[in-house]
């Protein structure tokens, strides 16, 4: 991670320097960007700021310590669903939880019947964009691990929103779609217009424009890293998704 301090800011921004260290929020937010986005509406993303700040911040600022930061953008984003489950995960001011202790039985029987239930919904939404569906997987699987109580249902869009979100992508996305490629519902094979895996298409409308799956590759039109515009050009740069 890099640290820039944003003028007038109380408190130093991360930003990734790698695929790797996109949090798990970073990428739902990149995948919710439709073609028309623009860089301001990209690098609000990694600067937690309105497209309109983003645009009134210094422009040396920018192209000096965020734009030259952020250039791996550029390539496509690893095909983390291929990667092996890693055995723990890292939550951002809470430390590492073990992963492995979920593997003993991923069919739901070792998870509690509100979060089998819960699971179970998430894998029969065709709807729901497949990087929200890896939080709320995320969120159902560690909350009584993270806590150190019993799940509740009630509080896992909270937990998903405020603490999950900042789970990396590289760690995220292995372990929630082993989880949802592989969990049974009600003991019976999970029929596949349901399956949450994000290399299977899922019946009704597709999953998002996710910038998370495999081959994503942001476009820049303008000359990298500098954020200039030749004369009469557009004042939108698409950086939308293949």
């Amino acid at each position: 991670m890099h640290q820039v301090t944003i003028p007038e800011a109380a408190t130093p921004t991360n930003l990734p320097t790698q695929w790797a260290q996109v949090t798990l929020g970073q990428a739902a937010r990149l995948a919710e960007l439709s073609e028309e986005a623009d860089i301001y509406d990209m690098l609000s993303v990694f600067l937690d700021l309105g497209p309109v700040e983003v645009m009134n911040l210094p422009a040396t600022f920018v192209t000096e310590q965020v734009l030259p930061v952020l250039e791996f953008l550029k390539e496509p984003m690893p095909d983390y669903t291929a990667a092996p489950m890693p055995p723990t995960v890292t939550f951002p001011g809470a430390g590492q939880f073990d992963a492995r202790q979920l593997l003993v039985k991923p069919n739901l029987e070792a998870t509690s019947f509100g979060q089998a239930t819960d699971l179970g919904g998430l894998l029969q939404d065709a709807e729901m964009p497949t990087t929200q569906k890896r939080l709320l997987a995320l969120a159902i699987l560690f909350y009584p691990a993270y806590y150190e109580s019993s799940y509740d249902a009630d509080d896992k869009n909270r937990f998903a929103e405020q603490v999950c979100s900042s789970v990396s992508v590289a760690q995220a996305i292995p372990i929630t779609d082993f989880f949802l490629r592989n969990t049974v519902v009600s003991g019976a094979k999970s029929p596949a217009s349901s399956s949450a895996f994000p290399s299977t298409p899922t019946s009704g409308p597709p999953a998002s424009n996710s910038s998370s799956r495999p081959g994503t590759l942001w476009r820049w039109s303008m000359l990298w890293p500098l954020a200039t515009k030749p004369s009469g050009a557009s004042s939108s740069t698409s950086i939308g998704a293949h």
